[in-house]
C-alpha cells in the first residue's frame, strides 16, 4: 500500500479550507443561465433587426424600418442592463420589444410574414423565468397568449396589411421566423434542462455533503460503508477507520465564538482532505467528530497516516481577531486519533465501534495522540 505524501499545511489556515464553500440553494446558478440565455437573445435580436430595417427600407416599409433602428435601441440599452445585473428591468423593456414588434409587423406587413411567431416564444421564456413569482409568469404568458389569440382572429386574413411586400420577401420571411422561433424554444428548452439539472445536483449535494465543511456528511458515509463492506466481501482486503475528535472544542467554542469554531472545522477538514489519497473517504462525523476510510491499508500504514495527520492538525494557528479579548493571536488546533482495522472485526461498524473506543482511551492519556485499538 502506498501511503499519501506529507502535505504541507500553512502555520495559519490553510487557505483551500479558506476558499472551500458548499453550493447552496438559491436563485445565483439559474439567474446567471437566464441572464446568458438573455445576453445572447439580444445579440441576435440586434443583428436581425438591422438586417430586418434595411429589408424594409429597400422596399418602402419606411414605418417598419424606423421601428427596427428603435428595436436595436432597445436591444441595446437591454444589454446594458444585462451586463450591471438589472435584470428584472431588462426583462420587461424586451417583453415589450418583442410583443409591440410583433404586433406592429403583423399590422404593417402582414400575417404571413410570420412575425407573429415571436409571440409564441415569450410564453415559455417567461414562464422558464426564474426570477419571477407563479402568479406573475402565469399571468404574463396568459395575457401574451389571449393577444396571439387575438391576432389571429382578427387579422389573420380579415384586415390587409398597410404594406404589400413582394411574394418572394414575404416567403423569406416567413421561413425565417419559424427558423429562429425553432431555435429560440429550443434554446429556451435546453435553459430549462439546464436549470432543473442544476437544482438536482444541488438537491444531491446538500443530501451527501456536509454544508459547513464541504466534506461528505453521516449519511453518505454510511452509505459507502455499506458498499465497500460489500466490496470486501467479494474480495477481502486490509481497510483502516480512522476517528478524530478536535481537542477542547467546545472551550474554543465558548472563549472565542462560534465563528471561529467553525473556521477550525473548516480548517482540520482541509488538513484531512487533502492528506489522504482520492480513494480514501473523510466525513464529517457529527460535531467535532471526522471519521476517515483508508481501503487497502493495514493497520500499520493507517498509523503513519494518522500521526501525520496529526501533525499537521497540530501545525495549524486558527487567527484570533483581537475584538475577542484573547490575549494570544493566534489559536493553535490539536486532535486525537482512534484507528481499528476491518480484519479484527466482524464488520466496518464493529471497526468503527473499536476505534472510538481508541479515541476515548487516547482523551484519557491527554489528547493529541494517535491510538489504536487493543
Amino acid at each position: 500500500m502506498s501511503t499519501p505524501s506529507t502535505s504541507e499545511t500553512s502555520p495559519i489556515w490553510s487557505s483551500a479550507a479558506q476558499a472551500r464553500q458548499l453550493p447552496l440553494p438559491g436563485p445565483s446558478s439559474s439567474r446567471q443561465a437566464f441572464t446568458v440565455l438573455l445576453s445572447a437573445g439580444c445579440l441576435l435580436a440586434a443583428v436581425t433587426h438591422i438586417a430586418f430595417g434595411y429589408l424594409f427600407w429597400r422596399h418602402g416599409a419606411h414605418v417598419m424600418a424606423w421601428g427596427n433602428v428603435l428595436s436595436v435601441a432597445i436591444y441595446a440599452v437591454s444589454s446594458m442592463l444585462l451586463r450591471r445585473d438589472r435584470l428584472l428591468l431588462a426583462m420587461p423593456l424586451m417583453l415589450a420589444e418583442v410583443v409591440g414588434h410583433a404586433l406592429a409587423a403583423v399590422l404593417v406587413v402582414g400575417w404571413d410574414t410570420g412575425f407573429h411567431f415571436y409571440l409564441m416564444v415569450v410564453i415559455p421564456l417567461f414562464l422558464a423565468n426564474p426570477l419571477t413569482r407563479w402568479p406573475a409568469r402565469l399571468g404574463v404568458a396568459g395575457l401574451v397568449s389571449v393577444t396571439y389569440v387575438m391576432t389571429d382572429l382578427f387579422w389573420h386574413h380579415r384586415q390587409a396589411p398597410w404594406h404589400t411586400l413582394p411574394p418572394d420577401v414575404v416567403q423569406s420571411l416567413h421561413a425565417f421566423n419559424l427558423a429562429t422561433t425553432i431555435v429560440l424554444l429550443s434554446a429556451v428548452t435546453l435553459l430549462y434542462v439546464h436549470l432543473v439539472s442544476q437544482g438536482e445536483k444541488r438537491l444531491h449535494e446538500l443530501a451527501t455533503t456536509d454544508s459547513l465543511t464541504g466534506l461528505m456528511n453521516r449519511r453518505s458515509m454510511q452509505a459507502a460503508l455499506t458498499r465497500l463492506q460489500a466490496h470486501c466481501q467479494r474480495k477481502p482486503q486490509p481497510v483502516t477507520v480512522v476517528l478524530i475528535d478536535l481537542d477542547h472544542f467546545k472551550q474554543l467554542n465558548d472563549a472565542l465564538g462560534h465563528a471561529l469554531g467553525d473556521w477550525a472545522l473548516l480548517a482540520a477538514a482541509d488538513v484531512l482532505s487533502i492528506g489522504v489519497r482520492d480513494i480514501d473517504l473523510v466525513a464529517r462525523w457529527g460535531g467535532e467528530e471526522f471519521l476517515i476510510v483508508l481501503p487497502d491499508t493495514p493497520l500499520a500504514a493507517g498509523l503513519q497516516v494518522a500521526e501525520r495527520l496529526r501533525q499537521n492538525i497540530e501545525a495549524l494557528r486558527i487567527p484570533v481577531p483581537a475584538e475577542t479579548g484573547a490575549p494570544e493571536r493566534d489559536h493553535r488546533l490539536t486532535a486525537t486519533f482512534g484507528l481499528a482495522e476491518l480484519g479484527a472485526h466482524a464488520s466496518l461498524e464493529g471497526a468503527i465501534h473499536a476505534a472510538d473506543l481508541a479515541l476515548y482511551q487516547g482523551k484519557q492519556q491527554g489528547r493529541n495522540r494517535v491510538v489504536q485499538s487493543a
